[in-house]
């Protein structure tokens, strides 16, 4: 058989797939245990006052502005059908953000809080009592949130050239936000602070304060107009403790020039710059873009990571393990040696230069700061990706990043460590394909076998539970004091040299280049659009379906959903296997896209009908997203059942039962259900998987997908989009799955369509 004899199969929604699902009327309200009784009405009433005496201060110097509140709901009471809407409105305090699980910010001023006080202590209506007993407690915003819980102690070793990132409050009103903003700019000039607006994207709450003295930045931190005052980040190449070596020179018998007339994908490189003397990659450079001095290049780590791009599986001795996938480099140099670019400068280069090769789709940033990203939070500049990610339809390749510090290694197996080994911005970025790495080889004295998570690979999940990374490859292995001799990756450096190092900076271009050759192979036919959530997921997919163990609680967050294939094995399939490409619209308000009957081989049935096999799902939609929420920052959410309709013992009725659950399944034994259900159940990559090995008897197979919204949001103007692979597979591998299937899908009267002819079917 050909090993392109069964590509993936496309499928065209029918004008009958979206369905209105069965209503569920709300019930009433719910009062939860004694949280509205008198006594406690009289505990947060004393909460609201306290909160008020508090900000006397800031209100009496700032008598028009609105400060900031803190209320924490209850665990038990985090579902969107609790939030406290009906309690914090326009006439008392209204909902302006969240922070971490079950932190919700309002906008307070003395009258508010004086109306939310009386409001508490005398409704007797059922919504707003109900909301009551919602509550945990309240408290004002202070300084302590605005330095993420630092002390400027703590936090002086980390400014550099004395610049302040400061974020200001958006109170989801124009006149507020106006008057908050003139009144820190005559703070600024009160203490002779340099202000500076910044530009990150859309964004327009985020400015730059040069900060001299700690009088200066104390005035910062305590002015009630900032969510958040924290030094500038600063970013570099992900380089580790030991620097590359060089092992040979090289010549063209190694690393061949591109063939003329061939047409390559391309990937944009940000890095320190490819070496303009090395002759053997410079055919592969089709465009240079450079932002460091004449004089202070470095071109070590860009030019390593350009050989990856265009050559990782020749360099590396030809392992069957690293793709055969090849791209062209625009080279964008914005490292110079030995010194870090800060994020507003970084963030800058990227606005002008990806809008400037609209045909670039994939843009590789091995890079990272030093810092592990929030719990809670995603930083400015994973939220800026995510948003030129929109723009200009591009997927950013992001490394996970490394631990330089070797007391934490290895990252995966040091537990009293999982806090500072934590992945480092912009590697949150949730529209990014997050990589991690993994040793390919060892010796008797590195400190983790093959196949297992690099020693120094940061590692996830990202703020909110956010399963990061996503997929690993390979990045090398080391020993304790950070030795790497003949177990790092192999690639080209300047001047024509061969040399190994480590990192993930390593395994990051390897997936860049998969990436750029799948959106290279799918758009050939330029009539249709490729989308990068189609390229994500259809990576994420070949991770999924070629990992040999159960993505599990344990594991998902060092190996994310596994190691992709090649191109090959990434968009055909085995002959016991069929797999199935959907691009749909799931539209807002209420109306589901469901495949009903969804077609099963009869070779996966028993003979009592039973259906034995595996089935895994990958889906990757982008959210509605809103930064002002941080842990709740995704807005939206989509979820896939794959089951039937099944009696239910306690309603009485028949309804739809998803067979086959979210992977990991197992999830409770690592985190609390509560944050699974806020965090993890919210995040825009999602895999499923399940396998029937006894039989399961399953009348008649549903695939439905649905998107629900948070409390706050509104219907939006458009359809959420999502991108859905599915794969069926046979426990054993000489069933004829894939030739079955196209049958069952045309006596159903599905029209298909072979990825490898077009990508989106049209009537």
């Amino acid at each position: 058989m050909s090993v392109n004899e069964n590509p993936i199969l496309v499928i065209k929604p029918g004008n009958g797939d979206h369905r209105p699902p069965i209503e569920k009327k709300p019930g009433p309200p719910k009062v939860f245990g004694n949280g509205a009784s008198q006594q406690r009405r009289e505990e947060l009433a004393s909460q609201t006052e306290t909160t008020l005496k508090f900000l006397q201060g800031d209100f009496k110097r700032w008598p028009n502005l609105s400060a900031v509140a803190k209320v924490t709901l209850k665990e038990e009471a985090l579902a969107k059908s609790h939030r406290p809407t009906a309690l914090f409105t326009k006439t008392t305090c209204p909902i302006i953000g969240t922070m971490g699980f079950g932190e919700i910010l309002v906008s307070v001023t003395p009258k508010g809080l004086n109306k939310l006080k009386e409001r508490i202590l005398q409704t007797e209506a059922l919504k707003p009592t109900a909301n009551i007993s919602t509550i945990e407690k309240i408290e004002p915003f202070t300084s302590i949130e605005r330095l993420h819980n630092h002390k400027w102690e703590e936090l002086e070793k980390k400014v550099q050239n004395n610049l302040i990132k400061l974020s200001i409050f958006d109170h989801q009103n124009d006149h507020e936000n106006k008057k908050l903003l003139n009144a820190l700019y005559e703070l600024a000039e009160e203490y002779g602070i340099n202000l500076e607006k910044l530009n990150y994207g859309s964004t327009d709450n985020l400015y730059v304060a040069e900060v001299k003295d700690v009088e200066s930045k104390e005035a910062l931190s305590n002015f009630i107009g900032l969510r958040s005052v924290l030094p500038m980040p600063h970013y570099r190449p992900l380089d580790s403790l030991i620097p590359m070596t060089t092992l040979a020179k090289v010549d063209d018998s190694l690393f061949d020039p591109p063939l003329i007339g061939k047409d390559y994908p391309v990937v944009g490189v940000i890095d320190s710059g490819v070496c303009p003397n090395n002759t053997l990659l410079a055919p592969w450079v089709i465009a240079r873009e450079s932002y460091v001095p004449v004089g202070h290049e470095d071109y070590s780590h860009g030019t390593m990571v350009a050989g990856l791009i265009v050559n990782s599986k020749i360099l590396n001795h030809n392992d069957s393990r690293f793709p055969s996938s090849q791209a062209k480099i625009v080279d964008v140099n914005v490292f110079p040696k030995d010194i870090g670019v800060s994020e507003d400068e970084l963030i800058a280069i990227i606005a002008e230069v990806v809008p400037k090769y609209p045909t670039v789709k994939v843009w590789n940033l091995s890079l990272g700061a030093s810092n592990p990203v929030s719990e809670t939070d995603f930083s400015d500049f994973a939220c800026f990706l995510d948003e030129m990610h929109d723009k200009y339809q591009c997927l950013f390749v992001i490394a996970s990043g490394n631990q330089s510090d070797s007391r934490y290694w290895p990252t995966m197996s040091n537990t009293v460590a999982l806090a500072a080994n934590r992945l480092s911005s912009p590697a949150d970025s949730i529209r990014g394909l997050t990589v991690g790495s993994l040793a390919h080889k060892e010796t008797a004295l590195t400190l983790v076998k093959n196949e297992n998570v690099s020693p120094f690979s940061r590692i996830g999940p990202g703020p909110c539970f956010i399963p990061k990374p996503e997929i690993t490859h390979y990045g090398g292995n080391n020993c304790a004091k950070g030795n790497y001799t003949q177990t790092g990756v192999v690639s080209l450096g300047p001047n024509n040299t061969l040399c190994e190092n480590i990192g993930t900076s390593f395994s990051t271009p390897i997936v860049s280049s998969l990436a750029a050759e799948i959106y290279h192979f799918l758009s050939q036919n330029k009539k249709e659009v490729v989308t990068p959530e189609m390229v994500k997921a259809l990576v994420i997919h070949s991770a999924l379906t070629s990992n040999k163990e159960k993505v599990s609680a344990e594991n998902i967050n060092y190996y994310g959903f596994g190691r992709p294939k090649d191109i090959t094995n990434t968009l055909y399939c085995d002959p016991n296997s069929i797999t199935l490409f959907f691009n749909v619209d799931i539209r807002h308000g209420g109306f589901e896209f469901q495949k009903v009957p969804f077609p099963m081989a009869d070779c996966l049935l028993s003979p009592e009908g039973k259906f034995k096999g595996e089935i895994l799902m990958t889906l990757v939609y982008s959210p509605l997203t809103n930064k002002s929420f941080a842990s709740e920052y995704c807005r939206t959410n989509v979820d896939v059942g794959m089951g039937s309709f099944e009696f239910n013992e306690l309603t009485g009725k028949n309804e739809f039962q998803s067979l086959v659950p979210a992977t990991p399944d197992d999830m409770s034994k690592r985190y609390e259900s509560s944050q699974i259900e806020h965090g993890f159940k919210w995040s825009p990559v999602k895999a499923y998987y399940k396998k029937f090995p006894r039989g399961k008897d399953v009348g008649t197979w549903r695939l439905k997908m649905n998107v629900m919204r948070r409390a706050e949001e509104n219907v939006p103007d458009n359809a959420q989009n999502a991108t859905l692979i599915l794969t069926i597979r046979s426990i054993d591998p000489s069933l004829p799955v894939y030739n079955e299937m196209v049958n069952k899908l045309k006596q159903q009267g599905w029209i298909t369509q072979p990825i490898d002819n077009h990508l989106r079917l049209r009537s």
